[in-house]
């Protein structure tokens, strides 16, 4: 048998299915970018015209700008619950060698797989029986019990990449726990933690089952609004604030992975100083 063929074969149905598999991802952007600059008053294709109309609607519109202002609201809120809730259930875990550690990361990792329906509806009651439905604090702590486990896995993985050695010879050299944390251990772990950030707060940003839920007309997140509007009115201006959200979630994921090429820069460094 011609391996040499059959490899070359294996390679060029690898990369083809590779390739579709990409296209299939990016159609829906490929569709909902182009609607947005439509002349259209309905949702068309292929468009008869370019404007920017409905992004100048959707820059006027009240609503969109609210929403937008309390997902970014909860979203940074989210975030700031998740990294300190996160990092010091990973301290425990990874440095504390805590009783029944692989329990307690279970635990940390079980809304992140746990449906979000089964998920709103248990924390329903819960925050109606606080009279916080239609706050954005409580979207905020709901969004960040899930979060949480993004920033857990970040930082668990961001200790386990340096040895513990380097905190113990700073303490064994009369560092306290204080200081061998925020000069030892916290320059370790602040990538890991700005990378969970940022998750937590993506995942804030798109999320729409727990929105459903907890917020009012005051409250309102931009998935819930966009859903809203799907409902009771298509027109591009949707598509216009898709476009803007797909930006945004870009920008996000270019900032992990600017983050991430630091992270390897700075353990290169680390590593050839010692």
């Amino acid at each position: 048998m011609n391996w040499t063929l059959f490899d070359r074969i294996a390679k060029l149905v690898t990369i083809g299915f590779s390739v579709f598999g990409l296209v299939y991802l990016l159609t829906p952007i490929l569709v909902i970018v182009p609607i947005s600059f439509s002349a259209d008053r309905f949702f068309s294709l292929p468009m008869h015209d370019i404007s920017f109309q409905w992004y100048d609607r959707l820059w006027n519109s009240t609503g969109y700008l609210l929403a937008f202002t309390n997902t970014v609201i909860v979203g940074v809120v989210t975030a700031l619950i998740a990294v300190v809730l996160g990092t010091l259930a990973a301290l425990a875990v990874v440095r504390g060698n805590v009783v029944f550690g692989r329990v307690i990361s279970g635990l940390v990792m079980a809304p992140l797989v746990m449906p979000q329906i089964i998920l709103a509806i248990g924390v329903f009651p819960v925050v109606a029986s606080l009279g916080m439905l239609g706050s954005k604090l409580a979207v905020a702590a709901v969004h960040a019990a899930v979060a949480t486990s993004l920033v857990f896995t970040t930082v668990s993985s961001a200790l386990r990449g340096y040895s513990p050695n380097m905190e113990l010879s700073a303490m064994t050299l009369g560092a306290g726990h204080i200081h061998t944390f925020w000069h030892v251990t916290f320059p370790m772990i602040r990538l890991g933690m700005m990378v969970g950030a940022i998750f937590a707060f993506a995942f804030s940003f798109d999320e729409i089952i727990i929105a459903l839920f907890l917020t009012d007309a005051s409250s309102v997140t931009l998935p819930v609004y966009m859903w809203n509007e799907i409902r009771f009115q298509m027109d591009p201006t949707i598509a216009a604030a898709s476009a803007v959200a797909i930006v945004f979630s870009l920008s996000l994921l270019s900032a992990v992975a600017l983050l991430q090429r630091a992270g390897r820069n700075q353990k290169s460094s680390t590593e050839t100083k010692l």
